[in-house]
């Protein structure tokens, strides 16, 4: 392919980029907001949460075993140890912290946000089936990545899970009734 045939198609994928978001933008201000039209951005929050709590979670069981069984204090021996607890906690670490990530610092953020109400049990189950089933098909996808790990991982899946279980039943908060709503007294004063 010639760089003017490169250049025209990323133009043409550009306009027509443009022509989609106009047009549902016009189909959205024609019917009332659902929650389905929130769902890829609730995925990417998703991701995002996931990642955020994968390295929650790592730094967490890092830190639980290391007051729990502390290292030598030699150092060939610490080394060793390290590297051990930093091993484990690699594996159980963000298994642990990205279903939660996923789900609270993710998906049910992004839902209050943009006012969907949604089930967060069910986004909680979904995000642990989905690292179970992105661990599983993935492998080991860190080390030896291939085309389908990098779409079908724990994280991407987690997130998708969590997504699909938040807007199972969900619905649009009405104006009134505003889901982020935080009161933060620092002085009162009564005479």
């Amino acid at each position: 392919m010639g760089v003017r045939v490169k250049k025209r198609v990323l133009i043409s994928i550009v306009v027509y980029m443009l022509i989609v978001c106009l047009v549902s933008g016009e189909l959205r201000a024609e019917r009332p907001m659902q929650p389905t039209d929130y769902i890829f951005l609730e995925f990417l929050f998703g991701v995002q949460g996931a990642i955020v709590g994968g390295g929650l979670g790592f730094y967490a069981t890092y830190w639980t075993l290391s007051v729990v069984q502390p290292c030598p204090p030699t150092q060939p021996e610490r080394r060793a140890c390290e590297l051990g607890t930093s091993l484990i906690s690699l594996i159980v670490g963000p298994n642990l912290g990205i279903p939660p990530g996923a789900t609270f610092l993710g998906v049910a953020l992004a839902g209050a946000i943009v006012g969907v109400q949604g089930n967060v049990f069910l986004a909680f189950a979904g995000s642990i089936v989905g690292t179970i089933v992105g661990t599983a098909v993935a492998g080991n996808w860190v080390l030896e990545p291939t085309d389908l790990s990098l779409v079908v991982n724990p994280v991407t899946m987690a997130a998708l899970g969590a997504t699909l279980g938040y807007n199972i039943g969900a619905t649009i908060a009405s104006p009134q009734e505003s889901t982020l709503t935080y009161r933060v007294v620092l002085l009162e004063r009564r005479f």
